[in-house]
């Protein structure tokens, strides 16, 4: 049974979306479209909710997930808000915040630096730091069965003096593991370098599937495109290699979501 990205040109080159269960590291540099990315596939999963389901999956044996869960650990919920209505279409972005939930853990973040938590307008009960990974640990444990769930971001665990490396990559062990338990799709975003090649090649261990988004641009025409490659995706990857696909070449549209232009295959 496969689970669709949402993504349509991506889902009928690997027959119907990704595996059941999968856990995948949606490793980007900054604006390259890790996070379009997700959000696209949120989106249009939230209108197939609804039975509004894309024409290029008939005929796949697909299961369109039960909900939608946002889990923020910097951002305060009105802020992730805010960010999805200014990303899509406003019926778009209306079909995803009436069917999302915002697990918002930034005042727990927050609350051993120097930012005022007053600037986070959040209500939540103050905890401390080990508090924060417990708290999303119990909540997703609650709510994670059959979700399209997107974690955003490692890229704020690792930065933080606070979160200690084995720590992250337990916790990404436990996700990843959860995703079987729970037959749902875990999107977990993160920017690349901001952690050694040792530790982002262990990370692209842990997950089912790494998919990675870069910028590059053109001698001829200067123009900055968006290029998606699967380094590793189980279940994926022999439908990527067959079709001898090197990357894809993508770009966001602010009324459909992220679009696969075309493919670049190895000549």
């Amino acid at each position: 049974m496969k689970i669709p990205t949402f993504v349509p040109s991506l889902d009928t080159i690997v027959k119907g979306g990704l595996p059941e269960g999968s856990s995948v590291l949606l490793l980007g540099q900054p604006g390259a479209g890790n996070f379009e990315f997700s959000i696209s596939s949120a989106a249009n999963l939230s209108r197939a909710m609804e039975g509004h389901v894309f024409r290029e999956l008939s005929g796949y044996e697909i299961r369109v997930l039960g909900g939608i869960v946002y889990v923020s650990f910097s951002k305060p919920e009105e802020e992730v808000k805010r960010i999805i209505s200014l990303s899509l279409e406003k019926g778009l972005a209306y079909h995803l915040l009436e069917k999302i939930e915002i697990l918002d853990y930034s005042r727990l973040f927050y609350q051993q630096t120097q930012v005022p938590l007053s600037w986070l307008g959040s209500a939540n009960t103050l905890r401390d730091r080990e508090g924060m990974i417990t708290s999303f640990i119990r909540d997703i444990d609650r709510i994670g069965k059959d979700k399209m769930i997107i974690v955003d971001s490692l890229t704020d665990l690792f930065t933080s003096k606070y979160s200690d490396e084995n720590v992250i990559f337990d916790l990404s062990r436990g996700l990843t593991r959860a995703s079987k338990k729970w037959n749902s799709l875990i999107y977990v975003l993160m920017t690349s370098g901001i952690v050694d090649k040792k530790a982002e090649n262990i990370l692209m261990e842990i997950f089912d599937g790494t998919m990675v988004f870069e910028w590059s641009s053109s001698d001829k025409t200067n123009r900055r495109r968006r290029y998606v490659s699967i380094p590793r995706f189980i279940g994926v990857l022999p439908q990527i290699e067959a079709e001898r696909i090197e990357r894809f070449d993508a770009e966001f549209d602010y009324s459909s979501g992220m679009v696969v232009l075309n493919t670049m295959k190895v000549r």
